[in-house]
């Protein structure tokens, strides 16, 4: 069986693509022809088809003659690039198939972004008129994005003919709000029946082939010489030796900037990646191999601030790949892990960020109710609120209120202060999918009641109460001073003399966990942090600022976290949102303590929850030993 990317690929090894025609640059204003052609309608090709004898000749080919027979929601649209016409625009053909006929449907999928594929473009002044350009769609004329209208050139560049490609701006009529709903609910299945799918990276630029040189070069290592690589060190013999001249800074700023295209941060993108039985990566005419891509990138996430050469966009290939595993091998609740670990990922619209991982749980045999159909004339708060209900129904624990981070981080009306608001970018929380290492509440059996108005009844008792919050993680790391976090400091050593306070201050900015995730931190970072901050006071020796890049490494994992004080005199780090008089909770089925703050009802013990926090010296269930009474309270 043939397949687009076994003929690209070859091992981990790249293959520069054959150029055997250069992609034309035909745009809308360029053709002579295009007014003469009527405007594609999606009615010529309906997924539900009772007349057959206005279908193109290739029709005969495909299944459409049965497909009337099929219900709507289980017929997909396909396209297939047909050629350059003589007016030099792209021809194809749009029919109609059924999806579950596994027999005699063979096609590819694309994966993709919609617009813009860099930060670069996105700063632009080209309005989205421009950025549309013509192809030829069943003899009919259709518009399509810049982006795109690259893809498909370049497909047709590398003979990518006598081949049925789904993709979703074109074989889906998104003006048809009900089309557009059914066809979402079986994306999962549209990508898990292609045969291989075709992610594309955007247009080649100058970078692209630097690039490619230096990773393949880099993927032809073995993981031992792979270590020893210094990431932009370009006077270093040894990563001369090993990778030629694809060691410029050049070649270094290329990979970088490949790693920053707009594909990256999607979120349709992790189910199109995890469902794919097979990957081709393009980028204008040259193809990578996604398994060495994200090796590469691994490699360079853990190297790069040991080597003083901090990316982000190095760990995007990774972190994907991470996901990936989790959800295809780890155990848990796929649905609320998803959303966890893909909560900085773009969607244009916000029910996405929970349609887009929906076909990846059902995918390890969850089944939702009818209410998680893809619905987008819904109000947000209308799905994210049921989303948290089955969530919690579905659970052993409370794991996914830790994730419902306060007022810093909600911009959706009408959410109960307990649903989590996925709609807001940011990696938030400890940073820790699962918390499976911390037992705050014990053994404790998970108890909770959702009541009439969306409140959610709990059980535990009031711990203690926050007395004095310091800077965030984010400001220290920007600006490298913490007077707040030394004047706390301060404070605590002169309430408690008889404490010393310097090993609990770093195991609490660290989460007390280590680069590898054991707890507690075995080897101490006590010095690590101010030789880190510059404010030891001797010389550091070379051991020690080495140690110091790597406390960076820990303590940047979790930035959206701020430190506190408690009335108790222990120390915490909580949510962004966490402010003084805010009282820490002891609650049974949640692996953290949360943090609450008393709410205006009366007659009522309310709260609203404000998130989960980090507690030095109360995350194995040490609360527990006291004579605390528990309680119902209710969060609003």
């Amino acid at each position: 069986m043939w397949c687009f990317g076994s003929c690209l690929t070859l091992g981990k090894s790249w293959t520069r693509l054959i150029k055997r025609r250069q992609p034309s640059k035909q745009t809308q204003a360029e053709s002579e022809s295009d007014g003469k052609l009527e405007q594609f309608l999606y009615a010529i090709v309906p997924l539900h088809p009772r007349h057959h004898g206005q279908y193109h000749e290739l029709s005969k080919n495909t299944d459409d003659s049965t497909s009337h027979n099929k219900a709507p929601h289980h017929t997909i649209r396909l396209l297939r690039i047909l050629g350059i016409r003589p007016d030099g625009l792209l021809e194809c053909y749009v029919h109609t198939t059924e999806l579950s006929n596994s027999q005699t449907t063979h096609y590819d999928a694309l994966s993709y972004t919609w617009e813009l594929t860099t930060q670069q473009e996105e700063t632009g002044n080209r309005n989205d008129t421009e950025r549309q350009c013509i192809i030829v769609c069943n003899d009919r004329r259709l518009l399509v994005m810049q982006n795109l209208f690259d893809c498909l050139m370049q497909l047709e560049a590398n003979r990518y003919h006598d081949r049925d490609l789904w993709i979703d701006a074109i074989c889906i009529n998104q003006e048809d709000n009900v089309e557009r709903c059914q066809q979402v609910s079986i994306m999962a299945d549209i990508y898990r029946s292609a045969e291989c799918v075709i992610i594309w990276l955007g247009h080649a630029d100058k970078f692209t082939g630097p690039s490619w040189e230096l990773m393949n070069g880099m993927s032809q290592l073995s993981d031992e010489e792979l270590s020893t690589i210094k990431p932009q060190d370009i006077e270093n013999k040894h990563n001369i030796k090993l990778l030629g001249h694809a060691n410029s800074p050049m070649h270094w700023k290329a990979l970088e900037l490949l790693f920053e295209k707009r594909w990256f941060e999607r979120a349709w993108v992790v189910q199109e990646l995890v469902l794919a039985r097979d990957t081709t990566v393009l980028c204008g005419d040259y193809t990578f191999d996604w398994e060495s891509m994200a090796h590469v990138s691994d490699f360079m996430a853990k190297r790069a601030l040991v080597n003083n050469a901090s990316s982000p966009s190095y760990k995007k290939p990774a972190k994907l790949a991470a996901i990936k595993r989790g959800i295809l091998d780890g155990p848990g609740n796929v649905l609320l892990h998803s959303l966890i670990r893909c909560r900085t990922y773009d969607a244009k619209d916000d029910h996405d960020k929970v349609y887009s991982l929906l076909g990846l749980a059902k995918r390890q045999g969850q089944d939702y109710p009818d209410c998680f159909n893809p619905n987008y004339q819904r109000d947000v708060a209308g799905l994210y609120t049921p989303v948290a209900k089955y969530i919690i129904n579905c659970s052993d624990d409370l794991h996914i209120l830790a994730h419902a981070e306060g007022d810093e981080f909600r911009r959706t009306p009408g959410l109960p202060t307990w649903v989590p608001d996925w709609s807001v970018k940011k990696d938030l929380g400890l940073r820790i999918t699962g918390y499976a290492r911390y037992h705050a509440a014990g053994t404790l059996p998970c108890f909770w009641k959702i009541q009439v108005g969306d409140t959610l009844t709990l059980r535990g008792f009031e711990f203690d109460t926050i007395t004095r919050v310091g800077e965030t993680k984010e400001e220290v790391n920007r600006s490298k001073t913490c007077t707040g976090w030394l004047d706390l400091l301060e404070e605590l050593k002169q309430e408690y003399p008889e404490r010393d306070y310097r090993e609990a201050f770093w195991r609490t900015i660290l989460i007390d966990t280590d680069p590898s995730g054991t707890v507690p931190i075995k080897r101490p970072w006590e010095n690590s942090f101010y030789v880190w901050l510059n404010m030891c006071t001797h010389v550091p020796s070379e051991d020690e600022k080495h140690r110091a890049i790597e406390f960076e490494t820990s303590f940047t994992h979790s930035l959206n976290l701020r430190l506190f004080r408690t009335s108790r005199g222990h120390l915490g780090c909580g949510s962004l949102s966490c402010r003084e008089g805010d009282r820490v909770w002891i609650v049974q089925g949640s692996r953290v303590p949360l943090m609450l703050r008393p709410a205006q009802k009366a007659g009522l013990q309310t709260y609203e929850l404000v998130g989960g926090t980090y507690l030095h010296g109360f995350m194995q269930g040490e609360a527990l030993s006291g004579n605390s009474e528990f309680k119902e309270f209710t969060l609003i």
